[in-house]
Order: structure tokens, then sequence, then C-alpha cells
């Protein structure tokens, strides 16, 4: 629109320019010809008083003369002088114009006068002055500048109107183009180039956006190939032993429930043995792609540490659920076995361990170890549990559900707010953290979200917070903006969609307050449905994002795909910036994403120093304990000046 709006203000710009020359040339083309005839009337009346005075015989009766001859029209005034008498004699059609107005109309006009002596060898000599006042003519004028002026004006709205109605179908598809950006969340518009300009537009900024894909490919695929590198295992395509390593420490920096895997085969190394490299190759990418296939659980780790171990994290479970994914890897295991070569022995083994606090990772691999040893020491049970969970509630997945369903029903959903800041620190908005309260305890989602999830009472939960938030926002302008975490459960629902559509709809105007965050590994595992929700949200103009980036070994396309408007990048990549190889890894997927317009975020900022070197690695967005501190110390900086005011 801007496109239009200017092109047609330079149009009307000229059209005006051009009706004002043509006005003010036909005005000047009137008062010449006025000043003509005018000039002649009077030439007539001179030579018509002379041709009497030369044809009297006698003394004329001057007056009587005057007042014969026809008048100067308008306004005219002849003024007669006998010489010898020295009389004057005069007349006029009508009275002047007051001297204020002739003051004025002389500077347009100048004074229209005749003079000449008559008979001047004759003692009926005259001096003859014929005048017409500039006011005299101007009733004229305007009688005839006013049907050219009109039709001048009727011609330029005419002209005004064609243009509009030209430029309006020539520039819309210039102002459609001009309107999208290259870096936009939308693709590009459908355009009906109606002219060789906007053929031209169109063709450069398709051969631009071909230009930022290629770029973007190629970004995503050396940040997949840079993480390949540094933490994937080359034959199995899981995580390394590094990658593992990684990750624990990202969790055991803030620990809540989790369980741990260590999987032992002795059949991989007697396969290596027997076969060679290339069948033990193809058997251990068997193996893992069905551990992979078979292990469902929300953010898990899965991870080869040496050649013949596999370990697993798995954040916010119960150890019902910690057995039941450890029974089921020993059955695909078994499965395996059975299909190579045609039975199975007591060829693997598993360690599984249950935490909630621990000191470091060597301290946890240490504790993996001895219960693995255990279980290889005791073939009769390849499976062993142990656990530290004093601190652990005992609650089981309905117990959950039923605490969950309680908290709903009271309304008694406890929620903290972490706030997100932009690189001008700046709030871009609050994530909403979700707790429940039983027996006067106080449970984060991070202990009860893999139950309720289990039990698909995700969808309970997200309907609830989101209601909740929509009404915070309605009772007060000033609040937000919120971004609400979506279980799995919510994102594969299509009730839920409906549900949330219904509720977008009548809540338009908090599109710019209420964000929205998705798991990545919703993006991948589940495209369809995470399309269908972020089409729904992009609909209603809303906001969402993606959590815990960067996290899986896939590409990082997706983004391409579904842009979102941030990533929160996953903590495994943001903490412990000392380290090289991760400082690699951040610039890279960072970078990935900054090339599509997606501001990225950085979790657990917790220094000033971590803030100011995550700034260098295409981190613009900053959530953690040092955010909190900041925006508390600019709203207490506000309050003193308000008092002091």
């Amino acid at each position: 629109m801007n496109l239009f709006r200017y092109t047609y203000a330079w149009f009307a710009s000229c059209f005006t320019a051009l009706l004002l020359c043509f006005i003010a040339l036909y005005a000047m083309g009137i008062r010449t010809s006025l000043i003509d005839q005018t000039q002649q009337q009077l030439r007539t009346q001179i030579s018509l008083l002379q041709y009497r005075l030369e044809s009297s015989a006698k003394q004329p009766d001057y007056q009587l003369l005057l007042q014969q001859l026809p008048p100067v029209s308008p306004r005219g005034e002849t003024r007669l002088h006998v010489l010898a008498t020295d009389q004057q004699y005069s007349t006029a059609s009508l009275e002047r114009q007051p001297q204020t107005h002739s003051q004025l109309l002389r500077r347009l006009w100048s004074p229209l006068t005749l003079q000449q002596t008559l008979l001047g060898n004759s003692t009926q000599a005259v001096s003859l002055t014929v005048s017409v006042s500039p006011a005299a003519l101007m009733p004229i004028f305007w009688q005839q500048v006013f049907p050219g002026a009109l039709l001048g004006a009727a011609s330029y709205l005419v002209a005004m109107l064609i243009t509009f109605i030209a430029l309006r179908r020539k520039l819309h598809p210039l102002s459609q183009l001009a309107q999208h950006s290259a870096t936009a969340k939308h693709a590009l518009p459908a355009v009906n180039a109606n002219s060789h300009e906007a053929q031209a537009w169109l063709t450069m900024i398709t051969h631009f956006n071909q230009q930022l894909e290629d770029i973007f490919r190629r970004q995503a695929l050396d940040a997949s190939k840079l993480k390949t590198q540094a933490y994937q295992d080359k034959v199995s395509g899981l995580g390394n032993r590094h990658y593992f390593i990684n990750q624990l420490d990202a969790w055991l920096d803030n620990p809540q429930q989790a369980g741990l895997i260590l999987l032992k085969s002795t059949l991989l190394d007697e396969i290596y043995q027997q076969y060679g490299f290339v069948t033990g190759d193809n058997f251990t990418r068997q193996l893992a792609d069905e551990f992979n296939s078979n292990i469902v659980h929300t953010q898990v780790s899965l991870s080869r540490l040496s050649y013949d171990e596999f370990a697993v994290l798995l954040p916010n479970i119960s150890s019902d659920k910690l057995k039941q994914i450890g029974q089921a890897m020993l059955e695909v295991h078994q499965q395996q076995e059975k299909a190579h070569r045609g039975d199975t022995s007591d060829s693997v083994f598993l360690g599984l361990l249950l935490i909630e606090q621990a000191s470091s990772a060597s301290h946890v691999l240490g504790q993996l170890d001895n219960i693995l040893a255990q279980a290889t020491r005791n073939p009769g049970q390849p499976l062993q549990l142990a656990d530290n969970q004093h601190q652990v509630p005992s609650f089981g997945k309905q117990q959950w559900k039923s605490l969950l369903l309680e908290a709903i029903e009271s309304n008694t959903v406890a929620y903290q707010y972490q706030p997100v800041i932009n690189e001008l620190q700046q709030q871009y908005h609050y994530e909403v953290f979700s707790s429940l309260k039983a027996k006067q305890a106080q449970y984060n989602a991070n202990q009860f979200l893999g139950a309720i999830e289990d039990v698909g009472a995700g969808v309970l939960l997200d309907k609830h917070v989101i209601a909740h938030h929509i009404n915070i926002l309605n009772a007060d302008p000033a609040k937000g903006p919120f971004a609400i975490n979506l279980t799995t459960n919510s994102i594969t629902d299509p009730a839920f969609n409906r549900w949330l559509d219904q509720a977008l709809t009548r809540n338009q105007h908090l599109s710019e307050r209420l964000h929205f965050d998705i798991p990545e590994a919703c993006f991948i595992r589940t495209p369809d449905a995470c399309s269908l929700l972020c089409s729904l949200i992009r609909f209603h103009k809303f906001r969402f994002g993606v959590d815990g980036y960067g996290r899986y070994f896939k590409s990082l396309a997706y983004l391409d795909e579904f842009r979102p408007d941030y990533a929160k990048v996953d903590y495994s990549y943001t903490h412990q910036l000392n380290d090289e190889l991760k400082k690699q890894l951040l610039s890279s997927i960072c970078r990935t994403a900054h090339s599509l317009n997606i501001m990225t975020i950085a979790t657990r900022v917790e220094t000033e120093t971590q803030l100011e070197r995550l700034s260098d690695l295409f981190v613009s967005g900053f959530q953690g304990f040092f955010t909190e501190q900041k925006l508390k110390e600019q709203r207490i900086g506000k309050g003193h000046s308000a008092l002091l005011h």
C-alpha cells in the first residue's frame, strides 16, 4: 500500500501543478483579451468624438456631446477639457469602486487610459481623456474564467479517477511484493504479474528466496554435519558417549526425577569376532533402530557408550515406566538375537537407576556400572533396578491423574513465571511453569508430566493452563505476554485443536500476548499433527516456538517448513561455554535459525558473563535467573524514579 500511496501522491501532485498552470495561463489569456477589447473601445470613443467635433459648424454643447457618446463598457469614464475656456466635462458609466479595491487590483491590472488633444489648431481644441478602472473589468474577467476553470477542475478529477484505477490495477502486484519480506513467516503470495515491472519484481524476489533457501539448506546441513561429527555414533546413528555425558551434565545442573538405563550386549562382541565388522555394524545399526522405535517417552536421550553398551536417559519417569522400558529393550535384544541365530542366550544385561539428585556424571555412571555388574552376576535376572528415591513421591500414574483433576476442579494449580528478554534487555514473554500441591507438598511439572502424559491427561492440564491465562490477560491488559508449554497429548489430539481454535477465535485480541512452546520432538516425530496445530495458531496470528531446539539428531530443515517465531535452545548446548566444541555447535544451530529470522533463546542464563558470551553466538534471547534479577532491578529503578518525580 505504501508503493501505491506514494505513486498516486506523485501523480496527484503533477496533475495539481498542471491544473494550476492551466488555470493561470487561461486567466492570463482572458486578461489580455479583455485589455485589448477595452483599449479598442477607448480608441473608438476618441475617434467618434473627434468626428463629431470636426463636423460641428458652431460651438458645440460639450456636455450634451459627451452624453450622446456610447458608454465605454463597463465603468468607463470620459473627461473633456476645453483648452480655450478651461472648462471641464466628464461622464462615467458607473461609479468608481472604493479606493481600497483599486489599490489591491492595481497590483494585478494596470489602469487603462487614453489621452488625446483634438482640433489642436482651432479655438475648439479640447483634451480628451478616456479611462477604465481595473475593478471595472473584474466581473467580466471572472465570468469568462469560471467556465474554463470549471472544465479544468472536472478534467482534473476525471484524470485523477482514471489514474487511481489504472495505478490500483498496475501496482497491486507490486504492492503485494513490496509488502512481502524475503524473511517472512509465510510463502510468497500468489501474484498476477500484469506488468513488466511486476514480472521483474516477482522474478527477482523468487530468485532471492531461492538463494535464501539454498543458504539455509547449506547452513542446516553444516549444522547437522557438525553435530553428527561431535555427538553421533557413526555405526548406530545414536548419540555417542560425549553426547550422553553432555545430556547428563545438563540434567544434573537442574536435577528432577529421572531414570537411567545401561544395557550391555555380549552378543555384539561375539558377532564382530565371528562375522567381521560389516555384519557387526549392520546388526548394531538394526538393534539401535529397534531400540529407538520401542522406547516411547518424551525427551529421551539414547546413546551408544561403547561398541557393546547402550545408555538411556529418561527425565520425568516413574519406576514402573522405567521397568517397562527396560523390559522392552530386553525383549528387542532377544528378538534380534533370535532372528540372527535362531535362539537366545544370556547375552544381554541391563542396569536401571532411578534418581532425583546426583553429585556428578561420574558418580551416576559409577552407580550404573555397579548395578550392571550385579545383573551380569545373576543371569537369571538380567534386569536390575536400584534407586535413591527417598525424596521421590510414590504416586502411580492414576494417582497423579487424580491429583491433577482435583487441582483443576478446585483451581489450585500453582504457577511460576520466568521472563525471557531480548538482546536489548527488553521483555519478550514470561514462560509459565505449572505445579501441583498435595499434602503440604508441591510437585513441579518435571515430576508428574511423564506420568500424566502416559495416561493421556496432558490435554486436561493444557486446557486449564490456557483458559486460566486467557482470563488473566483479559482482566489485566498490563499482564503478559505468556508462553505456555504444550504436551505431546495435546499436539496429537484433534479434539484439542478444535477447542483451541474456538478459544483463539474468541480471544483474537490477545494474539500479541499469548505464545505456545512446542517440543522439538513433536516437529520431528509427529510432523502432520504438528503442522495442523501450527497452522491453526498462525491463522489466528498468535506466536509459537520450539522448545529444546537442537536436541535430536535430525535435520533442522523443519524450521523452514514450520517457521516458528522463536526457538529455545536445548540447555546441553548453552552450559559450559568454555568448551570450544559446544560453542561451535551452538553458533551453528543458532545461525541456521537466525537465517530464517527466528529468535533463538538460551535458557538457564545465570550470570552476565554467560549472557555476554551467548550474545556473540547468534543468541538473541535469554531466560534464567539473571533475566529475573535484571527485570526486578529495572522495576525497582522505575519505582524510585516515580517516587522522585
